[in-house]
């Protein structure tokens, strides 16, 4: 990805793997050749060769548009585009969430053309790194995006191999890193810790994690932080804290309970989990409101995500229309805590405000499979049948207990907590070359956070225990 923020973070993978003496041959992947500023930046790392995998004289598109054009006759559903059976058995969900995120759309009619082409590129890709892993000796695969088709076909390749891969990024203030090891854990790509490894924990260090969890909440939701999710989901100076003030102003009544649905960015790679009750984001949206029209016991208020108007394209409004009085549409920059202030229960598909809403103290419902299901903070649907029964229920959930929401604020410490005390700290990729400025910082005015970063890098590539680079900082630094 050509952020600055990719870069540096991958300079600090290699520099890691320098200190712990291994000695390696680089291969940058970039789209096309004339993509200098990314191949300059990967050059001054350490990179000699390269890999374009767009470039279309070395494997035309074109030899594969039969063969995708073939793989489509007789589809006639989007469920059955999702039945497709690609090679390697890839994820056929890989292809379908590249054609949303490329049209901006959370379901394209079948008709649009970018169906054959989408799936095309697929299969080009597919040919295109079983050619770049038989040809080499690869030990480790490092990408910013594994799920669109460019990258995901390459992830998917390497682990059927036994080859590691390694998705990076950067979020809540610091460097995350989750290692794959196997197609299972393509399946759980969220960095944090399983619910048997959290269990296992000494007492003092789970207390520690359930602490740090509701810190991270509460300094979540004054906004400041620089993740483009947090940035566009609170609101402090338009919050209504109040039970009875918020659902007055939100839902119009006192009387009745609430539910809160929390949607969902609709384009943006639904099928992260392996979602399989719902074809796509539009699918569940729709679920929902036709269940929620006929569950008049409840106010149901429909919350887009925040950062719905910041993607672009598609929104709740278009789909969300002639509504009952008992179900109301919220502006799209509602505030996240007066919505929950107001809320008897939270329904998602596998959102991070479920664990929010719990952690809180709110039952929550959740449509399809995440990472902290395991942990059994949420109701989770086992299937289409199963998520209507729990939305007919959901004004009459019990509240989470104490210890529920203690693991809810454990997991979120997990998953999305702040790098600890004293570590580095950079901000969202989202603000782009803003970033250099951090950057140049670290690198001539804090190398002492620099090699700590790298050091700690070091010793998270040798163990492998924990496979999350964020948990393993905040695990060490409780011991």
């Amino acid at each position: 990805w050509n952020n600055p923020g990719h870069f540096f973070r991958l300079r600090l993978f290699i520099e890691a793997l320098v200190a712990a003496g291994e000695r390696f041959h680089l291969v940058g992947l970039l789209r096309r050749k004339n993509d200098w500023r990314g191949r300059r930046a990967l050059e001054r790392i350490g990179f000699r060769e390269f890999v374009y995998v767009e470039d279309e004289r070395a494997m035309p598109i074109a030899k594969f548009h039969d063969a995708a054009a073939n793989m489509l006759r007789g589809v006639s559903t989007h469920e059955e585009l999702l039945k497709l059976r690609l090679p390697h058995d890839l994820p056929t969900y890989v292809w379908y969430d590249t054609m949303l995120k490329v049209s901006l759309h959370p379901r394209p009619p079948l008709t649009d053309p970018g169906w054959c082409r989408t799936l095309a590129q697929t299969l080009r890709y597919i040919a295109l790194y079983e050619q770049l892993l038989a040809q080499r000796q690869v030990d480790k695969v490092v990408l910013s995006h594994p799920w669109k088709s460019e990258w995901g076909t390459l992830v998917w390749l390497a682990l059927s191999r036994g080859t590691p891969a390694y998705h990076m990024t950067n979020f809540n203030e610091g460097v995350r890193i989750r290692r794959f090891w196997s197609r299972a854990d393509y399946l759980n790509p969220v960095e944090h810790l399983p619910w048997e490894s959290f269990a296992s924990q000494p007492a003092n260090v789970r207390a520690r994690l359930v602490e740090i969890g509701y810190e991270t909440l509460s300094a979540r939701s004054t906004g400041k932080s620089s993740d483009v999710n947090a940035r566009h989901a609170y609101q402090p100076e338009r919050r209504i804290s109040d039970r009875i003030a918020a659902r007055q102003f939100l839902s119009g009544q006192t009387d009745r309970p609430v539910v809160l649905v929390m949607g969902h960015v609709w384009y943006d790679f639904p099928h992260t989990f392996a979602m399989a009750n719902f074809t796509d984001f539009l699918d569940w949206a729709q679920l929902t409101l036709d269940t929620a029209r006929q569950l008049r016991d409840a106010i149901w208020l429909i919350k887009p995500h925040p950062t719905e108007r910041w993607y672009g394209g598609f929104s709740m409004s278009e789909v969300a229309r002639d509504l009952p009085e008992h179900v109301k549409l919220l502006p799209v920059d509602t505030d996240a805590v007066t919505a929950l202030a107001c809320a008897d229960a939270v329904v998602t598909v596998h959102g991070t405000g479920a664990l929010e809403a719990t952690a809180a103290g709110i039952p929550v419902i959740v449509g399809d499979r995440s990472y902290y299901t395991p942990w059994q903070t949420v109701h989770a649907a086992r299937d289409r049948n199963g998520y209507i029964e729990l939305l007919g229920r959901a004004h009459d959930l019990p509240r989470p207990d104490q210890v529920t929401r203690d693991n809810a604020a454990a997991c979120f410490a997990l998953a999305l907590g702040e790098p600890p005390p004293g570590a580095m700290r950079m901000s969202c990729d989202s603000l782009q070359w803003k970033l250099n400025d951090q950057i140049c910082d670290l690198l001539f005015h804090r190398p002492e956070r620099l090699a700590q970063e790298r050091n700690q890098l070091r010793q998270f590539l040798a163990q492998t225990e924990i496979d999350s680079f964020g948990t393993f900082k905040l695990l060490r630094a409780l011991q």
